[in-house]
């Protein structure tokens, strides 16, 4: 979808209002895909990111579009994540 390859889907300027202030918070993006909010969340000063999506090839292009130990990312369903709070720091 040209949404996952350039970023941002219909809904991206409601959703980024939503989340103006990332200031040092941290990010947990499930259904990340390409990884493309994980990045955006990394460039407005989060703490860490954390991505998660059930796709393989989905989370390698993230992977490669991504630079920096800030924002990670993990392959499961999201019903099954368990992040603990050190996960987080």
């Amino acid at each position: 979808m040209p949404s996952s390859i350039k970023g941002g889907a219909g809904e991206w300027q409601v959703l980024k209002a939503l989340i103006s202030e990332l200031d040092n918070k941290h990010v947990l993006d499930l259904r990340c895909g390409f990884g493309w909010h994980c990045r955006y969340a990394r460039e407005q000063e989060t703490g860490k990111v954390i991505g998660v999506d059930i796709s393989d090839k989905m989370l390698q292009v993230a992977r490669g579009k991504t630079h920096g130990p800030q924002i990670s990312y993990m392959r499961m369903p999201i019903e099954d994540i368990e992040i603990e709070n050190d996960q987080l720091m």
